[in-house]
């Protein structure tokens, strides 16, 4: 079984960059199986139904919008991405998750399973950090990321000497 987990956003618009921040922390903090791939996807566009096509699991960690305050994690599954798209789409480059679980089922690429772990947006606008507010909850997206891929069988480790993550976008 092949499984990924994809940061995906843009981390030149604020809290978009939490997808990335996420990925990244992840890299940083755990070490996962051989079965497992971790990335930071940026903002794929185009090329998304490329990145997920052959994985059995897929694991999104993105910036969305709803009806809850700032940096609330929620758990989106794949049927209620088809039904109710939740990730914001900043411009027409930003990825177009439906669209390509859809194109991806006509060709039999798509993945068993595919769930999308989302947090919460404050700001969306041009600018480089993330709010305090989705700031908090990179820590526990991250757990979150790490609780849905055991629930999958796959057991992620914590490092005993974690890394600083690469968030190259915040440096001074």
């Amino acid at each position: 079984m092949r499984v990924a987990i994809f940061g995906i956003g843009n981390v030149l618009a604020h809290d978009d960059a939490v997808g990335p921040s996420v990925a990244r922390l992840l890299d940083a903090h755990w070490v996962f199986p051989p079965e497992v791939v971790v990335e930071d996807l940026g903002t794929p566009a185009l090329e998304l139904p490329t990145h997920l096509a052959g994985y059995d699991r897929v694991i999104l960690v993105d910036a969305v919008k709803a009806d809850a305050p700032a940096g609330t994690i929620r758990i989106y599954r794949r049927d209620e991405i088809l039904r109710h798209p939740p990730g914001l789409r900043l411009s027409p480059h930003d990825p177009a998750l439906k669209e390509t679980l859809m194109l991806l089922d006509l060709t039999g690429e798509a993945p068993a399973d595919l769930l999308l772990v989302g947090v919460v947006a404050k700001l969306t606008e041009m600018g480089v950090g993330l709010s305090d507010e989705v700031r908090a909850s990179l820590r526990p997206a991250a757990e979150a990321v790490v609780a849905q891929l055991a629930e999958i069988g796959f057991t992620a480790t914590r490092r005993e000497t974690p890394r600083a993550p690469d968030l190259w976008w915040q440096a001074a």
